[in-house]
């Protein structure tokens, strides 16, 4: 069951039945927030698949907010940290609308932007070690060419 600073934001999630209702409804976790341009962003599917919206979009969030597992603040930050990672300017940009609107803090924010930061540069680093490591093995028995 939505936790109760959820429950209208869910409504809206539930009463929305256009591809276009579906995406305002989405500004129901931050008040006040500029929908419009997330609207562009989603004018395709809007406007002829507005299938895919409902699909992979809206009833999955609609459902992760009904059940009340998670805080909004936990949650927000949850998505925060994959959307960093993963590079995504515009889920960010309504990420951290739905942080602030939950209580969320620029420096808890910013901190959760380090993680990201650090979690990523020792993943990289990972990755180049076993990279190379594999590699140089490989390429034990390889001489110089001479032509």
């Amino acid at each position: 069951m939505a936790r109760p600073e959820e429950a209208k934001g869910v409504q809206a999630f539930k009463d929305a039945r256009t591809g276009e209702e579906m995406v305002r409804s989405w500004g129901a976790q931050s008040p006040g927030r500029e929908m419009d341009s997330l609207v562009d962003v989603y004018r395709l599917f809007i406007d002829r698949r507005p299938d895919i919206i409902e699909t992979w979009a809206h009833r999955p969030l609609q459902e992760i907010m009904d059940r009340g597992i998670l805080d909004r603040k936990t949650r927000e930050l949850c998505f925060l940290a994959i959307l960093l990672a993963w590079q995504r300017h515009y889920g960010v940009i309504a990420h951290v609308a739905n942080a602030k609107a939950a209580g969320v803090t620029d420096e808890e924010i910013l901190e959760v932007a380090a993680l990201v930061c650090y979690e990523a540069s020792k993943c990289a680093s990972s990755s180049c070690a076993l990279s190379l490591t594999e590699a140089f093995k490989k390429a034990e028995n390889v001489t110089l060419y001479k032509p």
